[in-house]
């Protein structure tokens, strides 16, 4: 989408941060905590901790895709962690590591998640604990041992 260009020719950060989103949204919806059934039920999802690595730049005309997993669980908070790829090469444009925490709107309170959900997320992170831990995950912004030169 022209829209989401920077004057640098590739996508801005913020649509980045968009299409992790939007993403973030379909996982969380499948596993029963979609819109509706916020409505329904007051129960939520926010996150509260987000870092994106960028590998390459994304591209006018690129086609995208964005993977979801689950790094840890609890029963009040997920550690998730997404890729987003070019297609059809797979190489990897940038990657987003969040922190969630399970709400209950009308307390505004961190809540345990409800039964159903919380099945729904172990059974899939135990799919995901498989997998193997990716490099990208546990970054955080450093200098790391480099000194400003005086």
């Amino acid at each position: 989408m022209p829209e989401w260009l920077d004057y640098n020719g590739h996508m801005n950060v913020a649509y980045y941060t968009m299409a992790f989103d939007r993403a973030g949204e379909a996982f969380m919806a499948a596993v029963g905590l979609s819109e509706t059934q916020t409505r329904q039920t007051g129960n939520s999802w926010m996150v509260t901790e987000a870092h994106t690595t960028y590998q390459n730049e994304a591209m006018p005309g690129d086609e995208l895709e964005v993977k979801t997993r689950i790094l840890a669980l609890d029963a009040k908070r997920i550690h998730l962690f997404q890729t987003m790829r070019r297609l059809p090469d797979a190489s990897l444009l940038a990657t987003s590591e969040q922190l969630i925490l399970h709400v209950n709107l009308q307390l505004r309170k961190v809540q345990p998640f409800a039964a159903p959900v919380l099945q729904n997320l172990q059974r899939l992170w135990t799919m995901h604990n498989r997998l193997a831990h990716p490099p990208e995950a546990g970054r955080c912004v450093s200098l790391g041992a480099r000194r400003p030169s005086n």
